[in-house]
C-alpha cells in the first residue's frame, strides 16, 4: 500500500531563491485515493481500512511537496497526459482535513497551485501504484513568508513586560526591608498589609512558599496528594506522546497499528480513564476539607457561600490559564517552523482567538469542543462545573443533615444513570474509542471524544463518589475507626491496583466486534467500567490516608514531591506547547520506537515542569498572594469552605489543588 507519509525536503525547498527566481513553496497535502474496483491495491486499502477502529484510513495520505520538484517533474507532459491526470470530482465521505478557514490564505494557494500539484502527485501514483487521487491543500509555506506582528501579539509581549517588572521591583523591595539579611524573613508574614501586597511577586518569597510544607495535621494527613499529582501528570503525558506519535508522520505506522491489535494496548489506550480516578480524587480533597470547615462552624454554612467559594476558585485558577491561552493565540505559532507546524499550531491560534471566552467561562468541553483551544482544557470545563454541583450538594447535605444518606444517594444514583443514557441514545459503544484515524486530526471530530469522553455529564459519577469518599472518612474520623487495623480492607487495598488494571483488557472486545447499538448491556458496562476507576482510587486514597502500606506511604510523602505537586497545574496547562514545540517540528517522518517515546516522554516532562516553574513563580503564585489579601477578611472569619491555604503554608487546597490532579 502506498506510505500514509511521504515528504519532500523542507529545508532545500525554501532555500532563498536566486536572483529573479521565484519563491520557494512548500505545500503541506491530503491526498485522498479515487476508488477503484477494477484495481487489487484499491481492494486491498479497502478491506484494510475498513478496521477502522485499529488501523489508519489508508484512503487518504499525508503528503509534503515542494513545487519546484513537482513543476519540473511535469513540465514535459502533453496537455493530453495532464489532462487524464486530473481527477474529476467524487463523493468523499471520510475525514481528510481541517474545517475550511482554520489556516489561513488556504483558498490563494488552492487557486495557484491545485493543478500542478494534483497532476504530479497522480503521476507519482499513478506511475507506482495504478491509482488517482483528489488533492487538497491543508497548507503552504514560502520562502518569502514574514512574521507579522499586530495588536494582540503586541498586548502578549506587553503582559509579559508588565509582571518580568512586577518580580523584578516586588523581589528588590522584599530584599531591600530585609535588615537582617536572614532567609527567614522570606518565610515569615511582614507586620503591614500594605507591605505583603508589595511583596506579593517577590521571587524569593514565592520560592519558599513552593518549597514549605504545613505543619498542619490534617495537611500532613493528605501530603500524599502532591505525589499523586506529579504521577498524575507523568501519566497525561505519556497518553498525550502516545497520541502524537500517532498524528507526527512516521515511517512505519504498520507498528502503531500492529499494537492496537494487542490485547495488552488496552492498558494505554484505557489509560486515558485514570482521568476518573483523579477527579475522585479532586471531589474527596473537596469533600474533606468542606467537611473539617462545617465542623469548625458547627454545621452553621449559608447558601450565599457557595457564589463566593465558586468566585475564589475562578480567581485561583484564571490569570495563568489566561495568560496561556493568550500565548497559544499569539506567539506560539512564531516559535517553529516546518511542514506540519501550520497544522499543530496556527490551528490552535486560530481556535484561541475565536473561542477563548468557552474556555474563560469554563464552558469549552460543550461549546465549541470541536474546535479547542488549549485542549486538554476540556478537563478544567468539566471539572469546574462539577465543583459547582458538588459543592450546592455539600452546602444542602450540611444544612439538611437528615436528608444527608437520600440526597447522595440520589446524586450518586445521577452519575450512573445519566451517563447511560447518554451512551444508549446517542448509539455509542461500551467504551470510549480511541482510533489512529481520529488521533490524525487531535481528535477534533471524533464523535466518541466529543460524546464519550469530555462531557460533564459523562465525568460526573466519579467526582460524587470522591465526595461520598469524604463523608465517609469524616464519619470514620468521628467514630474513631482506623482502617489500617482492618485486615480486610488492607487486602482489598493492595488488590486494587492489579483489579484496576486487569479491568482495561476487556474492552479490547470492542475494538474487535462492531455490536449493534444502541444497547442496554453496552451502556451499563460503559458506566460501571468508567466508575471503577474512581472507585479504585477512592480506595487507594482511604488507604494512603491510614498509612495501610506504611513503605509506601513513606515514599508519597518524600519531600521532593512537594513542589513536583505544586507545578503539576501549570504543568498540565503548558505540557501541550511544549509537545507541539517538539513534534510539530519535525521535517521528515521519524522511525517509531519505544525507545524514542520514552525519551519523548521524559523531555516532555523535564520541558513542561520547567516553564511551570516559570508560569507558577511569575504568576501562580503571586495572584494567589494578591487573592489572600482581597479575601482576607473572608479567611479571618474562617468562612471559606473551599481553600484554607494561607499565603505561606502551603495547605492542600480542595479547589485549586484538585484542578491539578487531572489526567
Amino acid at each position: 500500500m502506498p506510505k500514509l507519509w511521504q515528504m519532500d525536503d523542507y529545508n532545500e525547498c525554501l532555500e532563498s531563491p536566486g536572483p529573479g527566481e521565484p519563491p520557494g513553496v512548500y505545500c503541506g497535502l491530503s491526498v485522498v485515493l479515487k476508488p477503484n474496483n477494477r484495481s487489487e491495491l484499491w481492494k486491498l486499502i479497502e478491506e484494510f481500512s475498513s478496521d477502522y477502529k485499529r488501523h489508519y484510513n489508508h484512503q487518504v495520505l499525508k503528503w509534503g511537496v515542494c513545487i519546484k520538484r513537482c513543476q519540473k517533474a511535469i513540465e514535459k507532459l502533453s496537455p493530453a497526459e495532464r489532462n487524464a491526470l486530473t481527477v474529476e470530482p467524487f463523493p468523499i465521505d471520510v475525514r481528510y482535513k481541517f474545517n475550511d478557514g482554520i489556516l489561513e490564505n488556504i483558498p490563494t494557494y488552492r487557486e495557484a497551485y491545485h493543478d500542478v500539484l494534483e497532476i504530479c502527485v497522480n503521476k507519482e501514483l499513478n506511475d507506482t501504484y495504478g491509482l488517482v487521487a483528489h488533492t487538497e491543500i491543508l497548507s503552504c509555506d514560502k520562502s518569502t513568508d514574514e512574521v507579522v506582528i499586530d495588536a494582540l501579539d503586541m498586548s502578549f509581549l506587553i503582559v509579559l513586560c508588565a509582571l518580568v517588572c512586577f518580580v523584578t521591583l516586588s523581589s528588590w523591595y522584599d530584599s531591600s526591608i530585609n535588615y537582617k539579611r536572614t532567609s527567614d524573613h522570606y518565610r515569615q508574614p511582614l507586620d503591614s498589609k500594605r507591605k505583603m501586597v508589595w511583596v506579593s511577586f517577590s521571587i524569593q518569597r514565592n520560592w519558599y512558599r513552593l518549597t514549605s510544607r504545613s505543619k498542619d495535621e490534617l495537611n500532613q494527613k493528605l501530603r500524599f496528594f502532591q505525589a499523586f499529582r506529579f504521577i498524575t501528570l507523568w501519566f497525561v503525558i505519556v497518553g498525550h506522546v502516545s497520541m502524537l506519535l500517532s498524528f507526527t508522520p512516521t515511517t512505519d505506522s504498520e507498528k502503531l497499528e500492529k499494537i492496537m491489535h494487542n490485547v495488552g494496548s488496552m492498558i494505554l489506550t484505557n489509560g486515558v480513564q485514570f482521568t476518573q480516578s483523579f477527579l475522585a480524587m479532586s471531589g474527596t480533597l473537596l469533600s474533606i476539607q468542606f467537611c473539617s470547615f462545617a465542623e469548625k462552624r458547627k454545621g452553621k454554612v449559608s447558601f450565599l457561600y457557595i457564589p463566593l467559594a465558586i468566585l475564589y476558585r475562578y480567581v485561583r485558577l484564571t490569570p495563568v490559564y489566561a495568560f496561556v491561552i493568550l500565548l497559544h493565540a499569539t506567539w506560539l505559532l512564531k516559535l517553529q517552523t516546518g511542514p506540519l507546524w501550520r497544522w499543530g499550531a496556527e490551528t490552535e491560534q486560530t481556535s484561541c482567538r475565536r473561542n477563548w471566552w468557552t474556555n474563560l467561562l469554563y464552558i469549552n468541553n460543550y461549546v465549541h469542543a470541536d474546535e479547542p483551544c488549549v485542549q486538554q482544557g476540556w478537563y478544567l470545563g468539566a471539572e469546574f462545573q462539577i465543583f459547582i454541583i458538588a459543592l450546592i450538594v455539600l452546602v444542602t447535605i450540611v444544612r439538611i443533615p437528615r436528608a444527608k444518606v437520600p440526597i447522595l444517594g440520589l446524586v450518586l444514583l445521577a452519575g450512573y444513570v445519566i451517563p447511560a443514557l447518554f451512551i444508549y441514545y446517542q448509539k455509542l459503544e461500551g467504551t470510549y474509542i480511541i482510533t489512529l484515524e481520529a488521533q490524525r486530526y487531535i481528535f477534533w471530530y471524533d464523535k466518541f471524544y466529543l460524546h464519550a469522553y469530555i462531557p460533564t455529564h459523562i465525568n460526573f459519577g466519579n467526582y460524587i463518589q470522591g465526595v461520598l469518599t469524604g463523608v465517609i472518612y469524616n464519619e470514620l474520623q468521628k467514630r474513631s475507626i482506623n482502617l489500617a487495623q482492618s485486615k480486610a480492607f488492607s487486602i482489598v487495598w493492595h488488590l486494587t491496583f492489579v483489579i484496576v488494571f486487569l479491568s482495561m483488557l476487556p474492552s479490547y472486545m470492542f475494538y474487535v466486534n462492531d455490536f449493534p447499538t444502541p444497547s442496554v448491556w453496552m451502556a451499563a458496562y460503559f458506566v460501571v467500567s468508567k466508575n471503577l476507576y474512581g472507585i479504585g482510587a477512592v480506595i487507594v486514597i482511604l488507604g494512603c490516608i491510614y498509612g495501610v502500606n506504611g513503605v509506601v506511604k513513606r515514599i508519597l510523602n518524600y519531600p521532593f514531591f512537594e513542589p513536583l505537586g505544586r507545578l503539576t497545574y501549570g504543568g498540565f496547562l503548558v505540557h501541550f506547547s511544549v509537545m507541539r514545540l517538539m513534534f510539530f517540528s519535525v521535517r521528515a517522518p521519524v522511525h517509531y520506537s519505544d525507545l524514542l517515546a520514552l525519551s519523548l516522554v521524559f523531555g516532555a516532562t523535564v520541558l513542561s515542569l520547567l516553564m511551570a516553574l516559570v508560569l507558577c513563580l511569575l504568576i501562580e503564585l503571586p495572584t494567589t498572594a494578591l487573592q489572600n489579601h482581597i479575601f482576607g477578611s473572608f479567611k479571618d472569619q474562617k468562612s471559606n469552605p473551599v481553600d484554607p491555604e494561607t499565603a505561606t503554608n502551603g495547605n492542600i487546597n480542595p479547589g485549586f489543588e484538585g484542578k491539578k490532579s487531572e489526567l
